[in-house]
């Protein structure tokens, strides 16, 4: 195992050093690196509060310094290579892309022979965290959930985490751990094994991402066992417009291995990659649960008048596919400040890519005759100074052969429009606008969406208004506020309005909703001082109800509700089949 890890990572890291080599060093030789890595704070400088000064040491005390050994391995040259400034970029990005890092740069400096020294200067975040989970839903503010997590253990920035929180309405327990280098190289791995209501879930993953945008070659495998829950709410049959929770008992397993490659130049690369994957899925029971443990069945007192109706989401699947994937990126990187973090400077991706995977079913290892096919597009531009705009969009379905009815099936898509726009470079404000529209068509596995607050509007219950395709807009004013020491923490405001849509589509217990608003404020945190982690609290209300202590909704999370950085919604991903596609396997972006 350590020589194939050794033999992966050497292959992955030969394309960008003979490309340096071509270069003819016109630039000169990289004669030195030196590696500053700076702890916490940096006492001496002149940057902080003389007040705090005792916090500053005892924080650097405490905090153990990211090791000098972990950031060498992460950069893209070494001393006698040629000095090409775009793999010290690259380098100072995939640096900042660590969640052990707050900062990060890198530059050259000439010698009088003619040879270049690079400096790589970092500075850490604060690596432990205990991280408290809140929920409003049920009238005042309650805990949970609680994670107890270390990103940087003893600065070799491996992570470990125990937990135990609510995960889709269900409560589970786990712990996790991974490492950036495995085995002293540039190979990811992660293990996860948590605790359900109704069994186990384990995941497992081996990678090699691409390194910065002369990185050539990118390997993964998965190996995913998840036996849960899947929340459904249900119409109440005694309460006008209430919903209650029901669970559906889903027992999943996959695997994947795959490489993509890229070909052509910086800015404009070509990707083409093959992937074997595997999945199958099934439902040991066919009714709904009302305690989670699916021993109790729901549905004769949920709907007593239709007791027969039937669970809807039962293709079961038995698949084993190969996947071709093929992309193109042709993208550039700038550097902004206090876009999504509070005061901090974040990588943007400003350019176009596009993405098509598709997979047929192996007839000898699959149970299932079928054609899966991902589509992907994203592009983002600065038009104008002090504007950032971009949109997204993703689609996946499923070809069954052989079906009478409902060919193309598990139609799933989301599309994403957003737009920052800053006075200058100084200003302590930002305003934020957004949209997301999420979907399903022809559903034949299980799915449902809600526009509550961890999914869209914060000023709404999670369960609010269930359904299948959902519309959310939302404007927001971010204000840093450099108050009350600036030196120690930074803080700053957000006031919100969201407004959305739900249509019930084909889900069984969805319902159309009225057009919903919700308005709000919000407080945004991050210690230390530029840290790119953000703790986020917000606090709405719905504008169509009357206010009061019952409706007032508190979310609290990390990271920004709205924005650039939105990710798969997270009621999606849970219905997706989607296959392996090549944005896996870009890093950073």
């Amino acid at each position: 195992m350590p020589a194939l890890v050794a033999a992966l990572a050497l292959a992955a890291a030969v394309p960008a050093r003979a490309q340096a080599g071509s270069d003819a060093c016109r630039n000169g030789v990289i004669s030195e690196i030196f590696v500053d890595n700076g702890s916490v704070f940096d006492v001496g400088g002149d940057d902080l509060d003389r007040r705090f000064g005792w916090a500053y040491r005892s924080a650097n005390r405490i905090h153990v310094r990211t090791r000098e050994s972990v950031i060498r391995r992460e950069l893209l040259f070494a001393v006698g290579d040629c000095y090409v400034p775009a793999l010290l970029e690259d380098s100072e990005r995939i640096l900042r892309s660590l969640s052990f890092i707050a900062d990060a740069d890198v530059f050259g400096v000439r010698q009088p022979d003619g040879s270049q020294h690079v400096v790589v200067e970092t500075r850490d975040e604060w690596s432990v965290r205990l991280e408290p989970q809140f929920d409003s839903d049920e009238g005042g503010v309650a805990i949970t959930g609680l994670e107890l997590r270390e990103d940087n253990l003893l600065g070799t920035g491996q992570h470990v985490s125990a937990y135990f929180k609510e995960s889709q309405g269900e409560r589970v327990y786990g712990a996790a751990v991974g490492t950036r280098q495995l085995l002293g190289t540039r190979l990811d791995a992660e293990l996860s094994v948590a605790r359900t209501p109704v069994g186990v879930s384990v995941v497992q993953r081996l990678a090699y991402p691409f390194r910065g945008e002369n990185g050539r070659w990118a390997f993964r495998q998965e190996i995913e066992h998840q036996e849960r829950n899947f929340i459904i709410f249900v119409p109440d049959a005694g309460a006008d417009g209430g919903v209650r929770r029901r669970y559906f008992e889903e027992e999943r397993r996959s695997f994947d291995v795959g490489t993509v490659m890229r070909l052509g130049r910086r800015g404009q690369l070509t990707l083409f990659g093959v992937a074997l994957a595997g999945e199958w899925t099934e439902y040991p029971r066919d009714y709904l649960s009302v305690d989670g443990g699916g021993d109790r069945p729901a549905m004769r007192q949920v709907i007593p008048e239709e007791p027969e109706r039937p669970v809807t989401g039962l293709d079961t699947i038995s698949s084993v596919r190969v996947v071709f994937l093929a992309g193109q990126r042709n993208v550039r990187f700038q550097r902004r400040r206090a876009l999504d973090v509070v005061r901090g400077t974040e990588d943007v991706r400003l350019g176009v890519e596009a993405e098509v995977g598709i997979g047929r079913s192996l007839a000898a290892f699959s149970d299932d005759d079928d054609l899966l096919v991902d589509l992907g597009f994203s592009v983002a531009s600065a038009p104008v100074r002090g504007v950032l705009a971009g949109v997204s969009a993703r689609a996946e379905g499923r070809r069954v052969y052989g079906a009478e009815e409902l060919q193309w099936r598990n139609l799933f898509g989301q599309a994403d429009a957003w737009a920052y726009w800053r006075p200058s470079d100084a200003s302590r404000h930002t305003v934020v606008a957004a949209a997301t529209v999420v979907g399903g068509w022809r559903t034949m596995v299980p799915f449902q969406l809600t526009m509550g607050n961890r999914a869209g509007l914060r000023g709404l219950p999670t369960h609010a208004w269930p359904g299948e395709r959902r519309v959310v807009a939302s404007l927001e004013h971010r204000m840093y506020l450099g108050w009350p020491y600036p030196r120690l923490f930074d803080l700053g405001t957000a006031v919100f309005v969201d407004a959305g849509k739900m249509w019930a589509g084909g889900d069984t217990f969805g319902v159309n909703s009225p057009v919903e608003a919700s308005v709000g404020f919000g407080l945004r945190a991050a210690f230390p001082p530029g840290s790119r982690r953000t703790y986020r609290m917000d606090v709405a209300v719905p504008v169509t109800d009357a206010l009061s202590a019952g409706n007032v909704v508190v979310t609290f999370g990390l990271g920004q509700a709205i924005g650039r950085g939105r990710q798969d919604d997270p009621q999606l991903r849970r219905s997706s089949r989607r296959t392996l596609s090549a944005s896996l396997f870009s890093f950073p972006n």
